[in-house]
């Protein structure tokens, strides 16, 4: 299998088991947006908490970019970077995007 088609399954499927786990709360809704074409995923949930305050609220945004995975966000406390290992992506394959360049090089994961 391709590398960048198996890197997109693992995300997708990764965004989708989160999806099923967290399911939805009230009038709060998850949605997970795949672009296969231009390498861009992300997982949000929206809705209304109450009559009078909506939610849209961007839980991850990842992208595939020269065939590495780069996480841009993740406001949750989960280890996504490891889960993605976990589901066959290489870890010299994930740049955590949302560190700084100068730092990523103490990351563990790939620099750029």
């Amino acid at each position: 299998m391709d590398k960048i088609i198996k890197y997109q399954n693992a995300i997708v499927t990764l965004f989708d088991e989160y999806n099923t786990f967290w399911g939805n709360s009230g009038n709060l809704k998850n949605h997970v947006i795949a672009d296969k074409e231009r390498n861009d995923f992300a997982m949000i949930t929206s809705g209304w908490q109450n009559p009078n305050q909506y939610a849209h609220l961007l839980c991850f945004h990842i992208s595939i970019i020269d065939g590495k995975v780069w996480i841009h966000e993740n406001n949750t406390e989960a280890m996504i970077a490891d889960e993605l290992i976990e589901k066959g992506v290489a870890r010299k394959d994930i740049v955590l995007g949302f560190v700084e360049p100068m730092a990523r090089a103490y990351s563990g994961f790939a620099v750029a």
